[in-house]
């Protein structure tokens, strides 16, 4: 080997004592203070990515229960009046959206006993309109795509519990219940004005027609859309099947409005018309009180379907704008407005079975008189 490699003088190499010295003048290479805070940020870093956030603890929203027991209690009263009621078509209509609005209240208690133990936690509460924002690169059309998630996000600002967001399961069965009212809502409408025309204009043929299976044929209907509905919104589909589906949904609810509105103009004629002896003494009292059944309905009808207002409206501007788009028209749409109004239509589910109940047993005759007599001492046969 030679004498560059091997040096027996004991002194070190040149380059191993240039480091040395360069080590010796750098102090800050050595250091203390600069170790511990390189071992502190890796510690760190290591926790940060290993430990999850923590989430806020079960604290139970005491107006989420307060509802809760209001509607309970509001659907108990109309069951127990349904069954003070006779053979009445206003009976079956109110019965087959006491059912859906029945299960809707059970799974809420469930939801509050699960988000107790559930690990998900909650939220803080505030009354704020929550506003969802349209997804990035969507039009208004495609709000349907994402309904039974946004309506989870809906839940989860009111109510405080995520359990909403993280297990999409309890947001499918809240968006079912609530689509289910919206639909059988609609369609029911048309089937009691078609009763309560036939009151007064066909009084002796009323009695004898099977009003209960005239109900349970028209739920078929809203079952089949709620499922669309909610299918559509779980998986993707092609975008020309969503669009065929939306647009005989959208097309429906209108139509469906249009008759309902044609129905209610009609009741104005009905008002004049008069009654005979007959009509006047008949036992039944959906026969003897005819017209002011029919006035208090249509008093019921604008109130309750001032709710299914924000579907229609974004229903007839994204059609009106797809016909447009189809037909090379230009014209201007307040695309903006009917954005706004399909979160409004799922905000609005929260609302409709207060409104429902409530205008049950104010606005729906056999009702009103049961539950006057009930809480009215005065307004009692004695």
């Amino acid at each position: 080997m030679s004498d560059e490699t091997l040096d027996f003088s004991g002194n070190g190499p040149e380059e191993v004592q240039t480091l040395l010295t360069n080590s010796e003048v750098d102090p800050g290479l050595l250091s203390n203070e600069t170790t511990t805070t390189t071992v502190v940020d890796v510690v760190t870093k290591a926790i940060t990515t290993t430990i999850a956030p923590t989430l806020a603890g079960y604290q139970p929203n005491p107006y989420r229960i307060g509802l809760l027991a209001l509607k309970c209690l509001l659907i108990i009263l109309l069951f127990t009046l349904s069954c003070t009621i006779r053979r009445d078509f206003l009976k079956y209509f109110v019965l087959f959206l006491i059912i859906p609005l029945f299960i809707e209240a059970g799974f809420d208690i469930f939801t509050e006993i699960h988000a107790s133990t559930a690990i998900f936690g909650t939220q803080q509460f505030d009354w704020e309109y929550f506003n969802l924002a349209p997804r990035d690169n969507e039009t208004v059309t495609d709000w349907q795509k994402h309904a039974v998630e946004n309506y989870g996000q809906i839940l989860q600002k009111y109510t405080t519990y995520q359990v909403y967001t993280k297990d999409q399961l309890f947001s499918i069965v809240s968006y079912v219940a609530g689509d289910f009212i919206f639909w059988s809502l609609l369609f029911s409408t048309t089937t009691v004005f078609h009763y309560a025309h036939k009151a007064i204009v066909r009084p002796e043929q009323i009695t004898y027609d099977p009003i209960c299976s005239s109900f349970i044929k028209i739920q078929i209907v809203p079952v089949l859309f709620t499922a669309i509905d909610t299918l559509v919104s779980i998986y993707a589909i092609p975008q020309w099947s969503y669009l065929f589906v939306l647009f005989v949904l959208r097309i429906t609810a209108c139509t469906l409005s249009f008759i309902i509105f044609t129905q209610t103009f009609a009741s104005l004629f009905l008002f004049c018309r008069r009654k005979d002896e007959v009509t006047k003494t008949s036992p039944h009292e959906h026969v003897r009180n005819s017209k002011l059944r029919l006035f208090l309905f249509v008093i019921f009808t604008l109130l309750i379907h001032a709710l299914t207002a924000p579907y229609i409206i974004w229903a007839g501007l994204t059609i009106a704008y797809d016909v447009g788009q189809l037909l090379g028209f230009g014209w201007y749409l307040p695309m903006h407005f009917a954005s706004e109004m399909f979160p409004l239509h799922l905000t609005l589910f929260l609302v409709r079975p207060f409104a429902f109940t409530i205008l049950a047993l104010i606005l729906l005759n056999p009702y009103r008189r049961r539950f006057m007599k009930f809480f009215c001492s005065c307004c009692r046969r004695h």
